[in-house]
This record gives structure tokens, sequence and C-alpha cells, in this order.
């Protein structure tokens, strides 16, 4: 079961994302679970000691983990806070989603109040599933099972849609080859991109968000039932990601076919509604919802107990006349409710001219830059405390610029023009190599800069 609790890494990113991104981009959608996987195999060099840390010392969250490693309150205060910046978009992405996907059902525009509907559902659930113990270091043994069963559920789907382009729709492998042979455009698309494009970026952006999201950290330490799970997890977690990326390139190939009018995001749907049997479609669409949700739950109630330990709890401690339990408890509660109706309010101020991946994107730059904190928490002992919150301010600072601030002006939030184009053409890079470059490139110098410049109190 844990192995499969750990697919909650492919969202509707994965699901509906994937083929919008390999329209454009080629065999670049691999990168995102090349990295992953490289993840689970250095799990003995990484993953392993982070559980061990994190049970010993009983550590439920990653602010938790840096705090306890730099000796710091307020490392722990910024680590939530970025943390809660650099994942809403992701969130809004889920939303978004399964909006737009039910707008394809429909043929209508999508809805905010489907959206704020579906952000409600979240809350309820949310709740139920992750906010009955006081707790956070409580195992959530029914969470782990809705997920197990929504990974399930996901990869199940895709496969039969997969299997439907490839049968249903080319007749089968020959069928396929000899629309290939026609079209050798198709496949072209599919390679050229590969040596355009930042194959190492990716493949390293996706390598920490497997482990650095919020709900990766979450379903692998916090939730973690059995420590010799993480070996499983180490050949199955691999396997489950290239047996969901199996139907991806015939799906894309499939609605090329049918030519498709929609964003090649929801082919997934498409493909099933223009000639496949309806209970397909309602599948396909119940395998995107089960995605998008199961990644929004998870997330919203590791972010909750990180902003009560790291944000509400220091800042205002309840009386102690007050039930403190029930205090902490319904505090939980409303942070999650909180977290997912920020989400919310994301998705409905971004404009949604952008692919599922490219807004996935920009949190995986986010929480890459925790990476130098980690390294140092496991393998470098002169890093110190103001190492690590300079490093991070100044991945967070660049980040803002380069990512987060283009978005909010294309999306009419932001009124001032960075232009950061300019320097992504100045440099000669892809835009997420230069990101990726530049945001790390700061918080990596800064972090060692000032690690030699400082000592660690006793």
């Amino acid at each position: 079961m844990y192995k499969r609790q750990i697919g909650v890494y492919a969202t509707s990113w994965t699901y509906y994302g994937s083929v919008g991104y390999a329209a454009h981009n080629g065999l670049l959608f691999l990168t995102i679970y090349i990295g992953a996987t490289l993840t689970f195999i250095l799990s003995p060099l990484l993953l392993r000691p982070i559980l061990a840390l994190s049970r010993e010392f009983q550590l439920s969250s990653l602010a938790d983990l840096l705090a306890f490693r730099y000796r710091s309150q307020g490392a722990g205060i910024l680590v939530t806070l970025f943390m809660l910046l650099g994942t809403l978009p992701y969130i809004a992405l889920q939303i978004r989603a399964v909006t737009e996907s039910l707008s394809v059902l429909s043929n209508d525009a999508p809805s905010n109040t489907i959206a704020l509907v579906f952000c409600a559902t979240l809350i309820l659930f949310g709740v139920l599933f992750g906010a009955r113990h006081i707790s956070p270091r409580e195992k959530h043994r029914g969470l782990v099972v809705a997920i197990a069963f929504e990974s399930l559920i996901k990869l199940v789907v895709l496969l039969l849609i997969g299997a439907y382009a490839l049968f249903g729709l080319f007749g089968g492998p020959s069928g396929l080859n000899d629309w290939l042979q026609a079209n050798p455009q198709a496949l072209e698309a599919l390679y050229r991109p590969v040596n355009e494009s930042p194959w190492s970026a990716l493949v390293f952006l996706s390598f920490a968000a497997a482990f650095l999201l919020p709900r990766q950290f979450h379903m692998l330490f916090a939730e973690n039932l059995d420590p010799r799970g993480l070996r499983t997890a180490t050949w199955a977690v691999p396997a489950f990601l290239l047996l969901l990326n199996l139907s991806i390139p015939v799906i894309l190939w499939a609605g090329q076919r049918l030519q498709l009018g929609i964003n090649p995001d929801y082919f997934v749907l498409g493909i099933t509604l223009a000639h496949g049997p309806s209970w397909l479609s309602v599948l396909a669409f119940i395998g995107g919802l089960s995605a998008a949700s199961a990644m929004v739950i998870v997330t919203s109630i590791a972010l909750a107990s990180m902003s009560l330990n790291h944000l509400l709890l220091p800042a205002s401690y309840p009386d102690p006349a007050m039930n403190l339990y029930r205090w902490i408890l319904w505090g939980r509660r409303l942070l999650i409710g909180l977290i997912i109706m920020a989400g919310y309010a994301v998705y409905v101020s971004l404009q949604h001219e952008q692919g599922l991946v490219q807004l996935g994107l920009i949190s995986f730059v986010a929480v890459a830059q925790f990476l130098p904190g980690i390294v140092g928490l496991l393998y470098w002992r002169r890093a110190t405390r103001a190492g690590f919150i300079a490093g991070l301010l100044g991945g967070i600072s660049v980040w803002a610029v380069t990512l987060l601030a283009p978005l909010m002006y294309d999306s009419g939030v932001l009124l001032v023009d960075m232009r950061v184009e300019e320097w992504v053409a100045w440099s000669g890079m892809h835009k997420w190599a230069f990101a990726t470059f530049a945001t790390l490139g700061s918080n990596v110098l800064l972090f060692v800069l000032f690690s030699l410049l400082t000592r660690q109190d006793p």
C-alpha cells in the first residue's frame, strides 16, 4: 500500500497535463518522471536518512525538519510561509483542471461556481480524513488507504483509455504504425524538442519535488506506517510512473488523428467523448477528479499542520483556561479550509492561457529552494542557521521576480512588467533552465557564504 500512496505525486498534471505538454514539447514530458525515479533510486542516500530523523525526533513536516536542524523558529516560519506561497499555484492548477475538464464534458465555459463547490467538498474531505487527531504525528490510516485507492484508480483509467485509443481508434499496434508512417510529422514533433529543451533542469526540478513537495513529504515520512515500505518504493514507484506514461503518446496521437478542437491537456477526455462509450468518458472524468482531489487534500493537510506549528501557535497561543486540544483540532481544520480557499483565490485571479504543466513548474522551482538546506541537514555540518536563512531568502526573492511576478503581470494582478523575458533571451537559456539556475545559484551562493562567515552556537 505504501508504494501506491506515494502515487499522489501523479496529479492532474500527469493525468491531463502530460498529454498537453507532450503536444508542445515532445518527449520532454518524461523528465518529470525521470527525476522522480532518480529520487527513489537514491533512497538509501536521501530518503532513508530523512525518514530515520523524522521518526526518531517526531518531525512531521519539512518545516519541522529544517527548524530542528538549524535550531531556529525563524527558519520554521520562513519555510512554512514560502511553502504556502510556492504551493498555491499548484493547488490552483488542480482546481482549474477539474473545472475545465467538466466544461469539456458539458460544452460550457469553466465556472467559478463549480470551482467553489469543488473546493468546499475538498475542505469537507480534508477535515474528515486529516483533522481527526489532536497530534499531526498520529497516522491517518483512512487517508493512506484512500490515497492508495486513488492512485490505483488513475492508473487503471489511464491504461484503459490508452488501450481504447490503441485498439478502438487505431485498430491495434499495426494500425498505429500505419498512421505514423502516413503522418511522420506526429513522430517528428515528439522527438524534435529533445535537443532544444532543458532536460537537465526539468529532471533536477522533478527530482527535488518528488520528496520536498508538502504532499510528498507528508506521505513519504509523516504517514509512513512501516519504514520497510521505502525499500519496496525504490522500484515500485518508478514502475508505477512508467505504467502511467505508457498511454500518453497514444492518447496524444489519437487526439491528433481525430483533430479534436480542444486544448491538448484534455485529450484524455476528448477522445472518449468523440467516439468512445459514455461509461469510459465518465471514468476518464473520475480519474482526473481523483488525481486532483488527492493532491489538494493531502497538500492542505500537510500545510495546515505546518502552519499550526510554526505560524498559529507561536503567534497566538491559547489561554490556559481554554481546552487546548479542542483549540488545536479546530485550528487545524480552519487552516485546511483557508489553504484550499487561498488556492481558489489564486485560481480565480490568474489567467488560464498557460498549460497545466507550466503552472505546476512554478511550484517545482519554489520547493527546489529547500534542497540546499537538506544537503546541509544530511551532509554538511558546517552549514549554519544564518547561511540557511540567507540562502532561502535569496532563492525566494529571485523566484518571485523571475516566475511569480510575470505570472501576476500576465493575469493583470501586477501592473509592473519585470521584463524577465529579456533577461532570459540575454542569457541564451530556456525559461526553466534560467529560473532554476538563477534561483538556486543565488540560494547556494548565499548559503555557503554566510555559513562560512558565521559559526553555530553551542
